[in-house]
């Protein structure tokens, strides 16, 4: 079959689905596949892009292993997995600029790869969110406790459940424009504090010498090198856990053949201006045997904070705190939505029981049965209150570095498998909306990576052997393995042939066209370099 013929059959099919689905998808502000509402405008993806995946982890949860790794690890640690991170996005670009309007990466794995692929994938990603809800729903908690210490960490839980769940009922739009304005306050905190860095190693604090880079003479803490290495290796991974959103989102934006590229773009910039930034103005500012890191209080081991308490100010706590609550609120409504739409695109894909009632959507375009339900997995935090349980939930929680380890390498691998299809089946690489760079080295570098970091992050815990955490690091291994096997004897699938490949279903016709009309008015009449200055900031405000 022809590529026009195969255009026009799939024009056909999304005008008769439009026509015949519910209500809400009738409507072209709402993705005919899911229901779920286009709401996200550029500058949302943009900007949830590039501010959304700092959480609490990258403000406190870094003080631990500064404090346990030394300065050094967390630098290479960074930028190790900031090439992976990298090379995940050019996949991730390619795949959903291409095929916005699906179920994210469990369709397109459905599609390219297999279904039990695609099954063992969705349940290790929602692991990770499972993860993440617990630990921030239990960090913003926390913080609150250390002003109110009256109201017990559990009554702040269930305050925030209520809260978070009805802003996550405004809709799409409101989740957007929310991350928005809480990505810039984050971005302009960062900035602060490098600012402040800077002044500080120079000598610019009253009472303060200058004291350059005195910090990395201690690069790993008193500890070898390697050591220090593995251990930060999936604190890491874990900070940069999000990048991948843009995978789930694009059937919610309003034009992600526009907006996935310039966020895809953005990531080199996420790279060195957030991790680099942060684990190198750590290792600078902060000692890593500073006695504050002993605090029982969560927050008060926050970098920031040791720093502004050594450089003078006693009581800089207070405004820690706040920061580390606006990053809370914004990472736990990121945990929600991500959740929330990975529990919908796998009803979708009919890979959970009760798939029918999951994929729910109101007249809002909001999943209202996977928001609630994915919410209720939040009381999984409670555990880290009781005594017996805590050693659980931080198993638990460090699960979710090893499990998107292994989402980003499936990513990468579907992203290959399409591409030969693609090619094989007589397409051009030249009508894709946007090109994996370097292709096909940058997906095959990220699929090794993250397998060899899946496999060292357990390594300190061989000599002295601690089999309890030596389990932990490695336990999703054989859980991933009877997620693949036991939905493959379950469903019967078979892996997808090349020639079968469906390259149609989830394109947005009416945007490529769009796009192609300004490629092609460009070619004609280039933008002047004002023109491109405007170009620029438009898509950030």
């Amino acid at each position: 079959m022809s590529k026009e013929v195969k255009s026009q059959v799939s024009v056909e099919a999304i005008q008769i689905d439009q026509e015949s689905g519910a209500s809400s998808a009738q409507k072209p502000e709402f993705d005919p596949n899911s229901g779920l509402k286009r709401g996200l405008k550029t500058r949302h993806v943009t900007l949830m892009a590039l501010g959304g995946i700092i959480g609490p982890g990258s403000i406190v949860g870094l003080g631990v292993y500064l404090h346990k790794d030394g300065p050094a690890a967390l630098v290479v640690d960074y930028s190790i997995v900031g090439v992976v991170a990298f090379t995940l996005m050019q996949s991730i670009g390619e795949l959903n600029s291409l095929f916005p309007s699906t179920n994210g990466f469990s369709n397109h794995m459905t599609r390219f790869v297999d279904e039990a692929f695609s099954a063992m994938t969705s349940y290790n990603y929602l692991v990770v969110w499972i993860a993440v809800l617990m630990s921030e729903y239990i960090s913003l908690s926390s913080t609150l406790n250390f002003w109110a210490p009256a109201v017990p960490l559990w009554g702040f839980f269930l305050i925030f459940w209520v809260f978070f769940l009805s802003i996550q009922f405004l809709g799409v739009a409101g989740y957007g424009e929310a991350e928005y304005w809480l990505a810039i306050i984050k971005l302009l905190g960062l900035t602060a504090f490098y600012i402040f860095t800077i002044v500080y190693m120079s000598g610019g604090v009253k009472g303060t010498p200058a004291f350059g880079f005195r910090n990395f003479k201690t690069p790993w803490a008193d500890q070898s090198a390697m050591k220090s290495l593995a251990s930060a290796i999936v604190n890491c991974s874990t900070a940069y856990v999000g990048v991948e959103l843009l995978s789930l989102n694009a059937a919610e934006t309003k034009n992600p053949i526009r907006a996935i590229p310039i966020a895809v773009r953005q990531t080199l910039i996420r790279i060195i201006y957030i991790f680099l930034g942060l684990s190198l103005s750590y290792g600078i500012a902060v000692p890593y045997d500073s006695p504050q890191f002993s605090s029982k209080v969560t927050s008060l081991r926050s970098p920031i904070y040791v720093a502004l308490y050594n450089a003078g100010w006693h009581n800089a706590h207070h405004l820690v705190n706040v920061f580390v609550v606006i990053v809370s609120l914004s990472a736990i409504n990121s945990a929600i939505y991500i959740g929330s739409r990975t529990i919908v695109n796998m009803a979708n894909e009919k890979m959970i029981p009760f798939s029918k009632y999951f994929n729910r959507v109101n007249r809002h375009g909001v999943p209202y049965v996977a928001t609630i339900t994915f919410n209720l997995f939040g009381f999984l935090g409670l555990m880290s209150i009781g005594s017996g349980s805590k050693t659980a939930y931080s198993y638990f929680v460090s699960v979710s570095g090893v499990s998107s380890l292994f989402v980003w390498a499936a990513i990468c691998f579907t992203q290959i498998r399409f591409r030969i299809g693609w090619v094989r089946t007589g397409h051009d690489v030249s009508d894709l909306p946007y090109k994996c760079l370097w292709y096909p080295f940058t997906p095959a570098l990220c699929i090794l990576m993250c397998l060899f970091l899946a496999l060292i992050q357990g390594w300190m815990y061989l000599k002295p052997f601690n089999h309890s955490w030596f389990v932990d690091a490695y336990i999703m291994y054989p859980l991933s393995a009877i997620f693949y096997f036991g939905y493959k004897l379950w469903k019967k699938t078979k892996w997808v042939k090349y020639e079968e490949m469906d390259f149609e279903t989830g394109r947005r016709y009416d945007l490529e066209e769009q796009l192609r009309e300004l490629k092609l008015e460009r070619e004609m009449n280039p933008l002047t370099r004002k023109q491109k200055v405007k170009e620029f900031f438009s898509e950030w405000v």
